[in-house]
């Protein structure tokens, strides 16, 4: 990263780079449903989803309803535009990799909540 020319990328790093779009994908829908589903837990609005949003920034599981919502549009982007326009994938998936780490603390602060307030035990390290 950055990609600076696809043309030269070979098909094990193009499959690469759409396996990790899809598991970036399938990792925030999976928080997103997990944030829905403490929000039913605390009996709180969950239409729109900005409600829940607006909930977790509450409770200081994520950082905003605003970049949740970047972070999402990004990944629809990059998922309808899939190699479309080199420049502009290159640009998506630059900014893909800089939401991870905001992406594994927002799941981090989920766990430590449900461990607080639910009693759920932590997994053990890998």
């Amino acid at each position: 990263m950055p990609i600076r020319n696809w043309d030269k990328l070979t098909p094990r790093q193009h499959e690469s780079l759409a396996a990790f779009r899809v598991r970036f994908s399938e990792f925030q829908e999976h928080l997103s449903k997990l944030l829905r589903a403490i929000a039913i837990e605390e009996e709180q609005k969950v239409d729109p989803y900005t409600a829940v949003l607006l909930y977790m920034e509450k409770l200081r599981i994520i950082e905003s309803a605003e970049r949740w919502k970047e972070i999402r549009e990004l990944r629809n982007a990059v998922n309808h535009e899939y190699e479309e326009n080199p420049a502009r994938l290159a640009e998506f998936f630059l900014e893909l990799t800089r939401a991870v780490p905001e992406l594994f603390a927002w799941h981090d602060a989920v766990i430590q909540f449900c461990h607080e307030n639910y009693f759920v035990k932590p997994l053990p390290s890998p």
